[in-house]
């Protein structure tokens, strides 16, 4: 598997274990803090997807 690839790998894993624990902890958390989770996961995964991108076609 390419680093790159990778990378793309973890990002997609993180984002979908943030998305099941929230999913799985639905009734623990208020509404508000999930969806600020939420939006948290996806930005920072954006970012992370994006500064890998921009770190491969860099080189």
């Amino acid at each position: 598997m390419k680093d790159e690839s990778f990378h793309y790998w973890i990002a997609g894993t993180a984002l979908g274990s943030w998305l099941l624990h929230f999913a799985g902890n639905l009734d623990f958390y208020e509404t508000e803090k999930i969806i600020s989770g939420i939006v948290f996961s996806f930005i920072t995964v954006i970012i992370y997807v994006l500064l890998t991108f921009f770190y491969y076609r860099r080189r």
